[in-house]
């Protein structure tokens, strides 16, 4: 099988964690620190974010009844409602002192819409709601999809949110102020997002395991296809477009079901849900993304964890 990219989100790390792709070991120690082998070569990044619950006084008004995984930040300033609710696609609540409503953040396949709270006391909260995959937080950025090259995974559609909102209000969002918490399982600590792209005709694979003494709350994925969709004579004449699989121990977990979009045109597909208890602790997972095409497009998986540490 052909292996190609796979990618991990930085941030504080877990212990004892592993992750194996090709003949490399991903082991992430005590200190803080992944080290990954692979081909020779040594690299060392973060890969988990650290999941903590907000202080008591962030914003009373917060509805964390109907949130799951959610960014937020003090920023510490007044912010104006108004200017806020500009970049909302539609507004859900208002109160004396605060705002919620649905902000359109661009990520490959289309728009995630995300919730964002925001109130006079300069707290800004974005957030999937409970019924939503987790894996709506993968950001895959600006990469070329025809060949992607995404590197460390730098962001989330949560913290696009807060950046947007900030720009809007002219309130600076500082990176390293930019916390994480799921209100749907208050007991997890650590969140970990894994993607792994496959732009050539064939299949690759990647291996989870999570430490049987670890509690696992939810394992999403999301699931895309970039794809030509053409007519013609492939073996007779016909809709001819690409096609991708995602299995979980040969297991088919995602079939993509493309479409023809006419002529030459370049198309996408996604999904995104729940692995729906294909992964659990204890065990060596195998994830296998396929593509049809080897010159166009590229298919992909990213995959969110959501868990707590011993």
């Amino acid at each position: 099988m052909f292996q190609k990219h796979i990618y991990l989100f930085r941030f504080n790390l877990v212990l004892k964690s592993r992750l194996i792709y090709m003949n490399a070991v991903i082991y992430v120690g005590i200190l803080s620190l992944l080290l990954l082998t692979c081909a020779g070569a040594v690299a060392q990044d973060t890969n988990s974010t650290q999941l903590v619950a907000p202080s008591p006084d962030s914003g009373d008004a917060f509805p964390d009844g109907e949130a799951g995984i959610a960014a937020y930040i003090s920023t510490g300033q007044v912010v104006d409602l108004e200017k806020i609710k500009t970049i909302f696609s539609s507004v859900e609540k208002v109160g004396d002192n605060y705002i919620v409503g649905v902000v359109q953040i661009p990520d490959w396949g289309g728009n995630i819409p995300v919730h964002l709270y925001a109130d006079t006391d300069g707290w800004m909260v974005s957030y999937l709601k409970k019924d939503e995959p987790v894996s709506e937080v993968m950001q895959w950025g600006s990469s070329d999809a025809d060949n992607p090259t995404l590197g460390v995974i730098k962001s989330t559609t949560l913290e696009d949110a807060l950046y947007k909102a900030g720009d809007a209000a002219g309130v600076g969002i500082v990176a390293t102020g930019i916390k994480y918490y799921d209100f749907e399982f208050p007991n997890a600590n650590q969140m970990m997002i894994i993607a792994k792209t496959q732009a050539t005709a064939g299949s690759s694979i990647h291996q989870i395991e999570i430490p049987e003494n670890y509690m696992l709350f939810d394992a999403s994925y999301y699931h895309y296809v970039y794809y030509l969709s053409d007519y013609g004579n492939y073996g007779g004449y016909g809709n001819y477009f690409a096609d991708s699989i995602l299995k979980v121990d040969s297991a088919t977990i995602s079939d993509a079901a493309t479409s023809y979009q006419g002529d030459w045109v370049l198309g996408w597909w996604r999904s995104m849900d729940q692995y729906k208890g294909a992964i659990s602790p204890g065990s060596l997972h195998t994830i296998e993304i396929s593509y049809t095409l080897s010159d166009t497009g590229s298919a992909g998986v990213a995959t969110v964890l959501i868990y707590r540490t011993t």
